[in-house]
């Protein structure tokens, strides 16, 4: 006899897969992170001492040569730092869960982006759904993901640009959806445009870790982080989290 199938939608299914992905990922965070942090403290002081001992050579073209090289050897390190940071946070333990409100998480974040939007001549506009009901889960960490979606649009976005950052519920979810109206994602980067390492963007402007640890946080919350293509132009990312008292979700 056959085995039976597998029970809900295939949507179900790859959300299980992806979970399953993620907690791999997680478990070997916390090891990956303690075996770098070791080499890059070693390469980060001898870096300094070296830059010392340059300073007392004096001038000339190969002594400014070396000086380049260690300022970049320098700036590495200090990135490959911060990706240490990012990883290990990742590794931290839950907080207890709590009501937490998006609308007051999307009205943080987007103070938090206020002066990059500006300089970046950006607009951004807020279309939330009130009252919205709470989501039980770890503020901080939801907070995070919020944030993450409200800077990227901020910074996929052409002068002049409008960032829509809304609120809504949809069945047993609450969602929050970030759309802008930059150059969206190259068909080259969606398929895998949540996994580590992974961006649109130049190497300069970031490591690709933001989106993956965002759907990490909403997997953990039983939720889902999704993109898509903004209707005319740029991209559409959401955040999905059971809300509290719906049928099936801890209360």
């Amino acid at each position: 006899m056959p085995d039976p199938p597998f029970p809900g939608s295939e949507e179900a299914r790859q959300r299980l897969v992806e979970a399953a992905r993620l907690t791999g990922v997680a478990r070997v965070v916390p090891t990956v992170a303690h075996q770098l942090s070791t080499p890059l403290a070693a390469i980060a002081l001898r870096a300094e001492s070296l830059e010392r001992t340059v300073g007392e050579l004096g001038e000339g073209a190969v002594v400014d040569k070396l000086r380049r090289h260690l300022s970049a050897i320098q700036e590495e390190t200090f990135r490959c730092k911060e990706l240490l940071a990012t990883l290990q946070g990742f590794a931290r333990s839950p907080a207890p869960s709590v009501p937490v409100d998006l609308n007051t998480l999307a009205r943080g974040a987007v103070l938090l982006v206020r002066h990059e939007a500006l300089r970046r001549q950006a607009g951004i506009e807020l279309r939330l759904d009130e009252p919205l009901p709470p989501v039980p889960g770890d503020e901080v960490r939801l907070g995070q993901s919020v944030l993450c979606l409200v800077h990227n649009a901020v910074l996929a976005s052409p002068p002049g640009g409008k960032i829509i950052v809304a609120t809504a519920i949809e069945g047993h979810l609450v969602k929050l959806s970030v759309t802008d109206e930059g150059e969206g994602v190259p068909e080259s980067v969606q398929p895998r445009l949540f996994e580590p390492f992974v961006s649109s963007r130049p190497a300069e402007a970031g490591v690709g870790l933001s989106l993956m640890a965002c759907r990490m946080i909403a997997v953990a919350h039983g939720g889902s982080a999704e993109w898509g293509k903004a209707v005319g132009r740029g991209s559409c990312f959401s955040l999905s989290v059971p809300r509290s008292g719906a049928d099936g979700i801890a209360r």
